[in-house]
């Protein structure tokens, strides 16, 4: 269902606690399961990308990180901020009292807009997207056709 909806998206913006200096496993086992089963990543190649993490003290660069690979992978340009995409907070409402990290969020949100007006305005000048190969597909070795 998801994947569906991501076909026609713009952007996307995938968010996660910080738990034990990591993503959650929930948005692992989320994004495991779309970016899979989106097969070839059609639903998100080419559109930007932006991770979020909110933590009460370490570990949120090690959960964008993690997120980000997604992006990396499916050929997604990742959107960033003036600082890395992170608030702290131990429960929700404090995240809001974190300045910088808020202003973080607001110039993230800013650069996403601004990144899928660029896209649409490039697709409407008809701009193609670059041409993606695909003919390798090697298991670090040899070449292995039960990969794809």
């Amino acid at each position: 269902e998801f994947v569906e909806k991501a076909k026609t998206a713009d952007g996307f913006v995938f968010a996660t606690p910080v738990y034990f200096a990591h993503p959650s496993g929930r948005i692992y086992d989320f994004l495991d399961r779309v970016f899979y089963s989106a097969g070839g990543y059609d639903a998100f190649k080419f559109k930007p990308g932006a991770a979020v993490a909110v933590a009460r003290r370490g570990g949120t660069t090690a959960a964008l990180d993690g997120i980000n690979k997604y992006f990396g992978i499916a050929q997604m340009p990742v959107a960033g901020s003036t600082y890395w995409n992170m608030v702290h907070g131990l429960y929700g409402e404090e995240a809001f009292q974190d300045e910088e990290g808020m202003q973080t969020m607001r110039n993230l949100a800013r650069n996403m807009i601004w990144m899928m007006r660029c896209f649409k305005l490039g697709r409407e000048s008809g701009i193609l997207y670059p041409e993606t190969e695909t003919d390798a597909c090697t298991n670090f070795i040899k070449r292995s056709d039960t990969l794809r």
